[in-house]
């Protein structure tokens, strides 16, 4: 038979049945079989899963209701249509096939016109929806696309304010999904987290380049100015239905809070503090002691190891998440291999 035709799965624990099903369809269709409902259960699970399943309800071991509870119950299996095929026809037999997620419900003895009917319109309807998923998948995967080319333009906006920032962005992202990932986050929480992170500093495109490229210490006001491109950044990104600018905005409003309470702009504490702007304030932290800056010599690896986890007169331990410390812990020779292969010589 042609592997083009679509796939049906009969399940009986009666030969004869299937037989008399897969002899009126198997004309149209790829026909496969079980006979009872741990089978039957494999094989939709298989390579060649089944476009749609013919269900006896009456069987040995596992019926027909558990087998369509626990198809409906997987990710993998919950939208292939089940057509329950049984001699109950009772309402209320009817209804409860409905309620484990059937589609549909032909009673026996079946007349060959109706079966056929039937499951050519719920594979044509399975097809439609299966169509619509991907039209629906692809305008996600543009519309996600286009929030990513947004971000990085905004971000090569940021690098014409700050000379210095393009290879420092570029190593943010991969600073913050290894820590992520570290944390034990899903993947998606890792991609967003890639794409989002360069955004903490684009606030910096609204304070004034005496400030922000000045040669040397910053006085009290200087630094007042310098410090609300956290709130500037955050007020850009927010309001957005786009889970890229959405984490954006909250690693931009804190990735300067401090865990013990003492950072900026709110001088918010642990938890209160979102979790991407928490891994943000050790990875930037990391970046900013490797480099160079008006206040201070760029500091090796080792030296920037000892500051974080021992503290210095600037920066303490206390100021970083204690699991997202002990992440970084692990992870460290990646860092600093990080840092040599995005790093502008």
């Amino acid at each position: 038979m042609s592997d083009s035709k679509q796939r049906i799965l009969i399940v009986d624990d009666a030969p004869t049945n299937i037989r008399i099903l897969a002899d009126l369809l198997q004309d149209d269709y790829h026909i496969s079989a079980a006979t009872n409902g741990p089978d039957a259960l494999e094989q939709a699970l298989s390579i060649g899963k089944p476009d749609l399943i013919l269900l006896d309800v009456e069987m040995p071991e596992m019926d027909g209701y558990e087998v369509c509870r626990r198809l409906k119950a997987n990710e993998r299996t919950k939208y292939i249509p089940v057509l329950f095929v049984t001699a109950r026809n009772q309402i209320e037999d009817e209804r409860k096939g409905f309620d484990q997620g059937g589609e549909d419900y032909i009673t026996k003895p079946i007349h060959p016109a109706i079966v056929r009917a039937r499951v050519r319109n719920h594979m044509n309807l399975h097809l439609h929806q299966e169509h619509l998923e991907a039209l629906v998948q692809k305008r996600t995967e543009q519309v996600r696309k286009g929030y990513i080319d947004t971000i990085e333009r905004l971000v090569m906006a940021s690098e014409y304010k700050d000379e210095n920032t393009g290879s420092h962005i570029r190593r943010i992202s991969y600073y913050t999904k290894e820590l992520a990932q570290q944390l034990g986050m899903g993947a998606q929480f890792c991609d967003t987290i890639f794409y989002s992170s360069p955004m903490h500093d684009i606030g910096k495109v609204a304070i004034p380049d005496a400030v922000l490229l000045k040669q040397g210490p910053l006085d009290k006001d200087e630094w007042r100015i310098m410090k609300a491109h956290t709130e500037i950044g955050q007020k850009l990104l927010q309001g957005s239905d786009s889970p890229l600018l959405q984490m954006a905005a909250d690693i931009a409003g804190g990735h300067h809070e401090r865990w013990d309470g003492g950072g900026y702009p709110g001088g918010l504490k642990g938890e209160a503090i979102p979790l991407p702007a928490r891994i943000m304030c050790i990875a930037d932290q990391y970046d900013a002691l490797r480099s160079t800056r008006p206040y201070k010599p760029a500091f090796n690896h080792e030296q920037t190891l000892s500051i974080i986890t021992k503290g210095d007169d600037r920066t303490k331990p206390d100021h970083f998440d204690p699991q997202v410390l002990t992440a970084f812990k692990r992870c460290t020779g990646v860092f600093s291999d990080i840092f040599d292969t995005h790093y502008d010589k």
